[in-house]
């Protein structure tokens, strides 16, 4: 092989070398900080978030117990009219059953949201009243803010009422076992422990005065197969009068990678968030 081809064949092969190498790192670093375990596990939180303000409106006893339900209130309806809610009492007369059944195709609730399906839940007394249980289903459920990605809700959920805590508010414990499926059939996994303090509102009917701080921890698995942890750093700030988490912080934890760092905001009613990566912010906007 004359000299200067061989040199060129080394030339070409250092190039090859280097394209690859950079290539690799490129991808590397495009995984390192990839942010959609972070927004997977946000939309999680809002989804299961929201099935609780659904429960409280329909559960929440009114002016005669538990024979009202502010959802029925159409002008104060936090969803929307086409939701229709059917109430089984339990023999006890405090407990039952409320089934929202928000029909077969999609409807667009007060809140900005689309909805179509059913939410079913099983309660031993009031929202309200210490050591109450509230057990929640789905069938067919599906949400989302645009008819096109809709998200179908499966799995369950338990919130029990605590009494209240040293700050004189009354808290929750809560457990999610849930699995959400996107429009495209890609499935996540969300299971969740959390503590729901009430700091606000508990002592109206306006449900639109309810405000939680919600600590805790959960993990699953984000629609793209990775497994991951999170935990909560500084509380999450739910207002029922915002259709989204107004402030509060998580760490998250990909398997494999660095911690993800989910900042909700200063506490203004907005879509938008924040996630930072080894030192490097990027601007989400909620689903």
């Amino acid at each position: 092989m004359r000299p200067e081809f061989r040199n060129f064949v080394i030339m070409i092969s250092f190039l090859s070398i280097l394209s690859f190498s950079c290539k690799k790192e490129s991808e590397q670093q495009a995984l390192e900080f990839d942010t959609q375990t972070a927004q997977d596990n946000a939309l999680a939180e809002g989804v299961y978030s929201d099935v609780n303000n659904i429960a409280n409106q329909a559960i929440k006893n009114g002016s005669s117990g538990l024979t009202t339900y502010r959802f029925q209130e159409t002008t104060s309806s936090y969803l929307s009219v086409c939701a229709t809610v059917t109430i089984t009492p339990d023999s006890s007369g405090i407990g039952g059953v409320a089934t929202v059944d928000f029909g077969s195709t999609d409807c667009l609730c007060l809140d900005g949201h689309y909805r179509r399906g059913i939410i079913n839940f099983t309660y031993t007394g009031p929202y309200s009243d210490s050591g109450s249980v509230i057990t929640t289903s789905f069938d067919n459920y599906y949400v989302g803010k645009d008819t096109t990605r809709m998200f179908n809700v499966t799995g369950s959920k338990t919130v029990t009422n605590l009494g209240q805590n040293t700050s004189g508010n009354i808290h929750f414990s809560i457990n999610v076992n849930g699995h959400l499926i996107d429009s495209d059939g890609r499935n996540m996994d969300w299971t969740s422990t959390r503590n729901r303090e009430w700091i606000s509102g508990s002592t109206t009917l306006n449900w639109q005065d309810d405000r939680y701080l919600i600590t805790g921890s959960a993990q699953g698995t984000n629609f793209e197969g990775n497994s991951y942890t999170m935990n909560i750093t500084h509380a999450l700030d739910i207002d029922f009068s915002c259709s989204w988490i107004k402030e509060g912080v998580f760490d998250l934890t990909p398997t494999g990678k660095a911690t993800r760092t989910f900042d909700y905001g200063d506490g203004t009613c907005n879509n938008q968030a924040s996630i930072t990566v080894n030192g490097t912010t990027f601007p989400v906007t909620l689903r």
